[in-house]
């Protein structure tokens, strides 16, 4: 997997729909980059600026509205019933 998310890579239609570690990991890829896009061609693609508001967005109405959280299933402590 690439690092960074460029203009015409795919993007999710819903943001909603990815759980927390996936909108931290899409929203490291955008800010990749945005750093790439800027070093290399000294102003950002608006495209990836659109990309990466939303991100910004979804994680902010998260961080307002933990009812809205999709939890990580990974990370969840499992119980056994004996």
């Amino acid at each position: 997997m690439n690092s960074k998310l460029a203009p015409t890579d795919a993007f999710p239609d819903d943001l909603a729909v990815l759980n927390d570690t996936d909108l931290q990991v899409l929203h490291s890829r955008l800010q990749r980059q945005l750093d790439h896009e800027y070093a290399h061609a000294f102003e950002a693609d608006p495209e990836t600026e659109f990309r990466l508001a939303d991100v910004l967005e979804e994680l902010d109405h998260r961080e307002s509205s933990p009812s809205s959280r999709i939890p990580d299933t990974a990370f969840m402590p499992v119980t056994f019933l004996v």
